[in-house]
Parts: structure tokens; C-alpha cells; sequence
């Protein structure tokens, strides 16, 4: 009865019967005999077949690779385990007890009521990934098991819901790959995000950097900018290094078109001998030329300056920052200091020699003032000793 039932809740009879050429037999006898044998032949024709399918049947239900199990009645009691249905539960009884009797455990969980509503209803339930806390045994703890399964009624001969087949499948393996990878995947994405905030902050750091740098150098007392290239392009030009060349326009242009009256001066030399070789400039004091005020005249002016090679991220040459000083007032200060100091030395030098020439004059008139004084009086008589004749 059991299998009977059951191959009339999936319908196979019929197609197991033609799949074993047994109803062309059947219309062979039935097309034959006499009217009156064809009942009793019909009714041993029919018992065959549903032998066959229920022998079938059983075949299927053992043999069949996915777990698969028939609950009877309204107890939903085990009528029917297949081995991998009871793979599941290898230290567990199910044949003969109702489901909760034989997982317990499912009490707290929605089966129960899934179970009720396919049995009263006879609409059938899937499940997708369903977590259940089941034993694999009964002495062992509940673990996380997850399953896709349906649930779908079976009818009697009578077309009434006697029973639930269950067809399962354990994805636990699955569902916790998929999970790592997922939790994997969130944790990369959180590392991205975070990576790409401290990026962010990192970029703002370096741009609130970058304009204080730059805000700097346009404030900075000194004359700078920064060349860019080797045709050394004006990228950078503070105030006071635009002040060099008045309202000229120099930024964006390479330096031989902005200052063109460089030409023959050591400037642009001196520029390619940085950029290639990367080493620093130092100038004091040099002569520069200019035309400040565009009007076609040449100023005299001195700078010292530094010219410094700038590389990109590759540590390659990529320009030149030039930091500058003028030191006119100071060097033509120190030229005229210089002039003054040997316009002293000569004056000192010539009142040395006219003191010279006054010393000698000096010790001439004194050695003949000594030689008159050695002379006598005009006019006077020479002291001479007394004779003895006078003295008689």
C-alpha cells in the first residue's frame, strides 16, 4: 500500500508501463479475446504494472543521490528514509517516529508550521539556505546546518493529502564558503574604503600642503620662481620676482621669450648646466640685466641667487626653483665704500711723501742752523791766550 500510494502521488505508473513495452502486450490480448476475458486480463495487466512501478519506484527513492524522505499522516510520522536522507542523521533513528519526535530540535524552529501549512493546504514550500540547529547524532550538540529543500503533499488513491515528501539537500558547505567569502569581501571592501579615505586625507594633507607651500612663496621676501622643463617655462612666479620685468607677462613662457635681453648674459647657460647636470648654482653678486621698466633700457642691477634642481616622483629632473636676493644698494655701496677707501690710501700715501719731503727739509735747516751757530759774530776779536812778553 505504502509504495502504491506513493507511486500515485508522483504519477510514474503509466510511464514506467510504456517505458517496459508492457501496454502494447496489453492491446495485443485485449484485441484478441472474447469481451468476457478481457476484464480479469486487464485487472492482472494492471496489478504488473503497478508492481513494476512500485519496485521502480523503490529503486529510485534508494538509489537517488539527493536526501529524500516521505512523512505520513498528520503526525508527519517517517515512512519512508533514503540513505542520503539518513547520511544527515547518521547516529539517529527516523524510521517510525514523527519528525519532531526524531529531530526534537526543530520544535523551535519554523518546520513545524511550514510543515502544517503544506499539509493542510497542499501547497508546496521551498526553502532556500535555510539555517537550521540540528544533531547529527543524539549524543552529539546541535550544530548550524544549512539546507535547500521542498516540501511538496502527497495524495491518496482517494486525492486526498495523506502525506509530505521531502526532497533535501545539505548546502552547509556552500553557505559558509559563500559567507568567508563574503565576509572576505566585505573586509577588503572596508580596507579599500578605509585605504581610500586615508588616500583622500592623504591628497587634502598634501593640497592644504601644497597651498601653504605655495602661499609661502608668494610672500616670501625674496624673488622666486620655479622653471619647468628644459626650455625652462615659467610655472611659478611670486610678486616680487614679477616685479623684475614690471607688468611684463613672463608666466607660461619659457625664459628665453620673457626676457629676451638675457641673451649673452650667463643666465640661460647657466640654467642648462643646472637642469642637466642637477647640480646647485650658487651666485653672489652677479651682474644681471634687465629690462625693468620695458621701455627698452638695460639696468644694472646685482643679485645673489640659488638655482636648484626640482625632480618628479621617478627622482628625474623635471625643472628649477630659483630663490634670488638683489644686492644693488649693497654692492654699489661697497664699490663707493671701495673708492673712497683708495682715494684715502692715495691721499694718505701722497701725505706720507709730502711728510717725507718736509722731514728731510727739516733736518737740512736744522743741521744749518747748527753749522751757523758754530760761526762766529761779525765784527769781533778772536780770544787769544796772553805772551809771556806781555804779561812782563
Amino acid at each position: 500500500m505504502l509504495w502504491a500510494r506513493t507511486a500515485a502521488a508522483v504519477g510514474l505508473f503509466t510511464t514506467w508501463a510504456v517505458r517496459a513495452n508492457l501496454l502494447p502486450s496489453y492491446f495485443f490480448f485485449r484485441m484478441n479475446l472474447p469481451n468476457e476475458s478481457v476484464a480479469p486480463l486487464q485487472a492482472a495487466a494492471t496489478e504488473v504494472l503497478r508492481h513494476r512501478a512500485q519496485a521502480r519506484l523503490e529503486r529510485f527513492f534508494q538509489q537517488a543521490p539527493s536526501p529524500i524522505c516521505i512523512l505520513d499522516g498528520p503526525q508527519l510520522v517517517y515512512e519512508l528514509v533514503n540513505p542520503a536522507y539518513q547520511r544527515l542523521f547518521p547516529g539517529r533513528h527516523l524510521l517510525g517516529k514523527p519528525v519532531l519526535a526524531a529531530l526534537p530540535e526543530l520544535a523551535g524552529s519554523p518546520i513545524p508550521d511550514i510543515l502544517r501549512g503544506v499539509y493542510e493546504t497542499g501547497e508546496s514550500y521551498e526553502g532556500r539556505e535555510v539555517l537550521l540547529s540540528l544533531a547529527r547524532a543524539d549524543n552529539e550538540q546541535p550544530e548550524d546546518l544549512y539546507f535547500n529543500f521542498t516540501y511538496q503533499a502527497r495524495y491518496s488513491e482517494e486525492n486526498r493529502i495523506d502525506g509530505i515528501m521531502v526532497f533535501a539537500n545539505e548546502v552547509t558547505d556552500q553557505v559558509l564558503s559563500r559567507q568567508a567569502v563574503e565576509q572576505a569581501n566585505r573586509a577588503l571592501e572596508a580596507r579599500v574604503a578605509e585605504r581610500t579615505e586615508e588616500l583622500r586625507a592623504a591628497r587634502a594633507d598634501a593640497e592644504a600642503q601644497r597651498n601653504r607651500l605655495h602661499d609661502l612663496l608668494m610672500q616670501a621676501p625674496a624673488l622666486i620662481c620655479h622653471f619647468d622643463g628644459p626650455q625652462h617655462v615659467f610655472r611659478l612666479v611670486n610678486p616680487l620676482y614679477q616685479q623684475l620685468v614690471g607688468d611684463r607677462p613672463i608666466l607660461g613662457m619659457p625664459i628665453a621669450e620673457a626676457m629676451p635681453e638675457l641673451a649673452g648674459q650667463p643666465i640661460f647657460g647657466l640654467l642648462d648646466q643646472v637642469y642637466r647636470t642637477g647640480k646647485t648654482f650658487y651666485a653672489n653678486e652677479m651682474l644681471v640685466q634687465l629690462d625693468h621698466g620695458n621701455e627698452g633700457q638695460l639696468g644694472n642691477n646685482y643679485y645673489n641667487f640659488i638655482y636648484q634642481a626640482t625632480r618628479d616622483m621617478a627622482g628625474c629632473i623635471d625643472g628649477i626653483l630659483v630663490f634670488a636676493y638683489e644686492v644693488t644698494t649693497q654692492v654699489v655701496s661697497r664699490q663707493k665704500l671701495e673708492k673712497s677707501e683708495q682715494r684715502l690710501q692715495e691721499l694718505n700715501q701722497q701725505l706720507l711723501a709730502i711728510n717725507t719731503e718736509v722731514w728731510a727739509a727739516n733736518a737740512e735747516i736744522q743741521l744749518m742752523n747748527e753749522a751757523l751757530a758754530r760761526q762766529p759774530a761779525a765784527g769781533s776779536v778772536p780770544n787769544v791766550p796772553p805772551t809771556s812778553s806781555a804779561l812782563a
